[in-house]
């Protein structure tokens, strides 16, 4: 398996190197083969009852649940339809949303766009709206709520890419996000925005909604900003005095140098980040406290991310504890932030892990290896299981 993904008919997803995309059982079973064409290199979305991924040919794919087993249904052959490789897909109840690539040169930084695609009549997925701004190739849009509206949400995502500002290149290319968007979901109209000066850039590829405790504005984005000294942890919110503005409302301390850069993770409540990952990653947590991010050190010889890929928080949280590979990716630490982020055990993996997907139905952990098995882990768990 190249790819992983929480959701589908039997609860996880795998794709295949060859491009196939299989239904994975959790109780060992023979894996479904749901479809082939599909691009390993992009990671797929499940919601409302349909999978979209990006076809081997940079179109879009969907599958929707029927009672003949599902159905599949893809965009029509044109360059509207050439989605971004690497870039996320979300699915809305009555769209899904997707980066494509709007200019004829596919590696322009310029020229990827926010589209919204839904379907006609006769079920085929046409493009229907399409954001001005620029936005990351990479980019991994969320639906958040940050003007507590109550209205489901809007989009948030990273654009603004810059090539030359900072070149540290460990999120797989030299492109970051300047700017924040927050997009109106149905016409991808800019509700409110920041754009941070040179030269500080967004050294992330999908910000992370997470509840503001205490305030009364909604949600804000958990991200990282980077720039001269290195990157710090950073808390976006709307702006309560610019209607549409967006603010930087908390930022931590940098970690310390030049390129020097951290991997957030949330359950949405808890705020947490790994320093320099790929050098001694070491755990911290973090506590909002005015306009700063105070943090504490909590865990040592742990890693979340693997430099140069996209695969950004190697983390999960599940039944209340946060679950995390060892600096080698071949264990897996638990700790109990209710217990003061006590760690609770270790847990040894078969192989290093490249990705996790947290099954909260199945109150397992799913964790594909580096020769491409997958097996489960559940916080309870003595030994894992290979799927």
């Amino acid at each position: 398996m190249r790819q992983l993904h929480a959701g589908g008919p039997s609860g996880l997803l795998g794709t295949g190197a060859s491009g196939s995309l299989w239904a994975l059982s959790l109780k060992g079973q023979a894996p479904r083969r749901i479809a082939n064409g599909i691009d390993a290199a992009t990671h797929i979305a499940t919601g409302h009852g349909r999978i979209a991924a990006r076809a081997a040919d940079g179109g879009l794919w969907v599958w929707e649940e029927s009672g003949e087993g599902g159905r599949a249904s893809t965009s029509p052959p044109s360059r509207s339809a050439n989605l971004s490789v690497h870039a996320g897909l979300l699915i809305l109840p009555l769209a899904v949303l997707a980066v494509v690539t709007a200019s004829p040169r596919p590696a322009d930084p310029l020229g990827h766009r926010l589209a919204r695609f839904e379907p006609d009549p006769d079920g085929r997925w046409r493009e229907v709206a399409r954001s001005t701004d620029a936005v990351l190739p990479d980019a991994r849009p969320v639906q958040v709520d940050l003007d507590a509206r109550g209205d489901g949400g809007h989009i948030a995502v990273l654009a603004g890419p810059d090539g030359s500002r900072y070149d540290h290149g460990v999120l797989g290319d030299a492109i970051e996000a300047t700017r924040v968007l927050w997009l109106e979901r149905h016409g991808l109209d800019v509700l409110r925005e920041l754009s941070l000066p040179a030269p500080h850039v967004f050294e992330d590829i999908a910000p992370r909604p997470v509840v503001l405790p205490g305030a009364q504005v909604g949600r804000g984005l958990l991200t990282v900003r980077s720039g001269p000294d290195g990157g710090q942890l950073a808390l976006v919110t709307a702006d309560p005095v610019r209607p549409r503005g967006l603010r930087l409302a908390a930022v931590g301390d940098t970690v310390g140098g030049y390129h020097r850069w951290l991997a957030p993770t949330t359950d949405g409540r808890h705020l947490a980040a790994v320093h320099t990952p790929h050098i001694d990653g070491v755990l911290h947590v973090y506590q909002p406290e005015g306009e700063r991010l105070t943090r504490r050190r909590l865990q040592s010889d742990v890693s979340t991310h693997r430099i140069g890929t996209r695969e950004i928080d190697l983390a999960a949280w599940l039944q209340g504890l946060l679950m995390l590979p060892s600096q080698d990716g071949r264990q897996l630490r638990l700790l109990n932030p209710a217990a003061d982020w006590a760690e609770l055990k270790v847990i040894s993996l078969p192989g290093r892990a490249t990705q996790t997907a947290a099954l909260h139905h199945a109150e397992a952990l799913a964790v594909l290896l580096d020769d491409g098995q997958v097996v489960l882990v559940g916080p309870t768990a003595r030994m894992p299981s290979r799927g």
